[in-house]
């Protein structure tokens, strides 16, 4: 997780986006059993199991190109919700 901010900032510059966007690091954002997470606002989109890698293709494609990356994004019925199949099960 610590390689993926410092990746997403450097893209970001790489693509000119400075002043544009803004990278920040968070907490799992509720969302620890999809982790690491990165979401795009406005969109609210969201992206799981995020690596150092794909932060390029994050950029150039959702950022510059205004298309979400579908194989990273998550369910909206994973966000926020218990009844998500990645969710640990509570104990009794």
């Amino acid at each position: 997780m610590s390689e993926l901010a410092p990746e997403l900032q450097k893209a970001s510059r790489a693509a000119g986006l400075q002043g544009r966007v803004r990278i920040n690091k968070a907490g799992c954002l509720d969302q620890c059993e999809h982790g690491p997470v990165v979401v795009v606002y406005p969109e609210a989109v969201w992206y799981g199991n995020v690596q150092a890698g794909d932060a390029e293709e994050i950029v150039r494609e959702h950022l510059v190109g205004g298309r979400p990356v579908e194989r990273l994004r998550l369910a909206e019925d994973c966000l926020n919700t218990a009844s998500c199949p990645h969710r640990p099960a509570k104990e009794a």
